[in-house]
């Protein structure tokens, strides 16, 4: 029944962890509309080519990769051609104790417990740990070509 529990939080971390990548974009002129792009490049690298700066992008998540691509998207809707990848933090997040009321609490359930939870033997009392993991930070900023070559045709 504990192993049932521990995969079934395991899981939903799982889930949860995949879907916690967000972006927030700073226009530097709100003024200049751009329309949006078909393609974003990802660079490691100011390019040489003639470019101005859009936009800063910060993402939060928990993988890299998907953090990047939230940001290709967010990029090209404000009309880059390309990001710059300024800046990646990592941050552990240290295990902290949640308290879960489904194992015996008397505070909680009183101490006549409904037929079915059982009790089971929990060290911590109504206290469960979730796991640490580790958390990123990538700043960029989006880049617009000022010498676009002619369209082919």
């Amino acid at each position: 029944m504990k192993a049932i529990r521990l995969s079934a939080l395991s899981l939903a971390l799982l889930l949860t962890a995949c879907a916690t990548v967000s972006t927030k974009v700073v226009e530097l002129d709100p003024g200049q509309k751009y329309p949006p792009t078909q393609r974003v490049e990802i660079l490691l690298q100011k390019p040489t080519r003639p470019h101005i700066e859009i936009g800063l992008l910060e993402s939060t998540g928990t993988s890299e990769a998907d953090m990047l691509n939230d940001a290709r998207e967010k990029a090209r809707q404000l009309g880059a051609d390309a990001i710059v990848k300024l800046d990646t933090e990592r941050f552990y997040v240290p295990p902290t104790p949640v308290y879960d009321p489904l194992y015996y609490d008397p505070f909680y359930w009183g101490y006549h417990r409904p037929y079915f939870y059982p009790s089971p033997y929990y060290p911590w009392g109504a206290y469960s740990v979730v796991g640490g993991y580790y958390s990123y930070r990538v700043q960029s900023v989006a880049i617009r070509y000022t010498d676009k070559p002619a369209a082919p045709g």
